[in-house]
């Protein structure tokens, strides 16, 4: 397992020596990269390795005990079947996900069995894309932006996850393009993207509280009017077209598609697709601190009190840091997006997926020195992680009763995931993305602060 760490250890080089890349003369404008590091190498290398791993995967699969292949994707491609057979996907026990994935899959039974391995990771290379776009549109420079890619294009959890049959990077690709989309002031694809991205899966609802604060006069261009007072003025002034836009769309393409499916498979669809996951005490070993205490009362009518009350600090924290940051919307959602994975209660490798592929974006604004707080944060991460693996492993291939042990590791691992974020957002320089209706370039806003 990889975190959002290890990325920076990819990237070869210090915040401050990118801070330098972006302060130089031509960072304004995308300058040549360099003779080793081109845009055709990046990609074409990124491909490579992934179709070499789903090759890979699918040998290991045929000739070894241990398989390659998520046990997920065996779930996507039995409900694709049932899809292709007219019957409802959710015929499939533990499919809980949208019917939509199991409709994108059934070329895995029509064509080849692999075809979802190649869809997802042709998203991550989309999502490098992207992320590549977005920076640039920041200021950043040609280099600068596809060395920071790299940080998502090479990370072993990406190409892994996506590989091994996952379907993560789908949604991550949604939540990227909401973001490229807003940048750009396309209100209504953006809602739209968003909109199926909740759809999909329900975490991207934290970024909600973000969005519709982004979308303020800064954002439209508009002059603020201090003397405005009363309660009702406010808020009239605060429900602009754009908010009311952006609200009204994606809400209405998750409401469309609730309704059609709802309409389509009735009650099983919204239990297992939305309402599983509010109420769901996994007793498995993860890295939740909340895995142990859950899996005592598993077979308590108080288990699903305990799972609710577990939202408590969590939404509590990331309605706080949307709220705080969201004029820096791309920090917004990452510091979010952490928050909701380490306290989450059930926590797992493939949510790690979801901040880093947006790590590359909050790189160049943070004052982190990789040299020595950056190696004390890496250590202590994979310390930490090595720590629970050790544990985890004696509980699940040896059969050792090891639960306590497992949970108290889980806590030191939570512990160090919560200081690493601390150290991410004491050293993060507040970059306020659009002003006077204009997106600011990292260079000038860092002039302007």
């Amino acid at each position: 397992t990889q975190s959002t760490w290890g990325a920076i250890v990819q990237l070869g080089m210090s915040s401050s020596s990118l801070r330098s890349a972006l302060s130089s003369s031509d960072s304004m404008s995308p300058s040549a990269p360099s003779k080793y590091l081109t845009d055709k190498w990046v990609y074409m290398t990124a491909a490579i390795i992934r179709l070499g791993l789903i090759l890979y995967g699918e040998w290991q699969d045929a000739n070894m005990i241990v398989k390659y292949t998520d046990v997920d994707y065996i779930v996507y491609s039995d409900a694709a079947r049932f899809v292709v057979e007219n019957q409802s996907p959710f015929a499939r026990l533990t499919y809980r996900y949208t019917p939509l994935l199991a409709y994108l899959l059934v070329p895995n039974i029509v064509w080849f069995q692999w075809f979802g391995k190649l869809l997802f990771a042709g998203a991550d290379l989309a999502i490098a894309y992207l992320l590549q776009r977005i920076l640039q549109m920041r200021g950043v420079n040609h280099s600068s932006a596809l060395l920071l890619i790299c940080s998502w294009v090479f990370n072993p959890m990406a190409f892994n996850i996506s590989t091994r049959g996952n379907a993560d990077s789908l949604v991550c690709l949604l939540v990227v393009l909401t973001l490229y989309l807003l940048l750009q002031k396309r209100i209504v694809p953006a809602a739209v993207a968003y909109g199926l991205s909740v759809h999909f899966k329900i975490y991207p609802i934290i970024y909600a509280l973000p969005f519709l604060f982004f979308l303020d006069d800064a954002y439209l261009g508009r002059s603020q009017n201090p003397r405005q007072v009363g309660a009702m003025k406010w808020f009239m002034n605060w429900l602009n077209y754009a908010r009311v836009q952006f609200s009204l769309i994606s809400g209405g393409i998750f409401l469309i598609l609730l309704v059609v499916f709802y309409y389509i498979y009735g009650w099983e669809f919204l239990y297992e697709t939305y309402l599983y996951h509010f109420v769901r005490t996994d007793n498995r070993h993860n890295f939740s601190v909340y895995f142990y205490s859950l899996y005592l009362h598993y077979e308590l009518p108080s288990r699903t009190l305990m799972g609710l009350l577990a939202f408590i600090p969590q939404w509590s924290l990331i309605m706080t840091l949307g709220y705080r940051y969201a004029a820096d919307i791309t920090f917004a959602m990452f510091v979010q997006t952490v928050t909701f994975v380490a306290f989450n209660k059930v926590c797992t490798a493939q949510y790690f997926l979801w901040y880093l592929s947006l790590l590359p974006l909050i790189l160049p604004c943070s004052r982190l020195r990789f040299r020595w707080r950056g190696v004390a944060m890496l250590v202590c991460w994979f310390a930490a992680e090595l720590h629970w693996v050790y544990y985890a492993y004696g509980l699940e291939l040896l059969g050792q009763n090891k639960f306590l042990e497992v949970w108290l590791a889980g806590i030191l691992f939570f512990v160090v995931n919560v200081w690493n974020l601390v150290q991410i957002i004491s050293h993060h320089r507040f970059y306020p993305t659009f002003r006077a209706g204009k997106l600011l370039p990292l260079v000038t806003a860092d002039k302007d602060m």
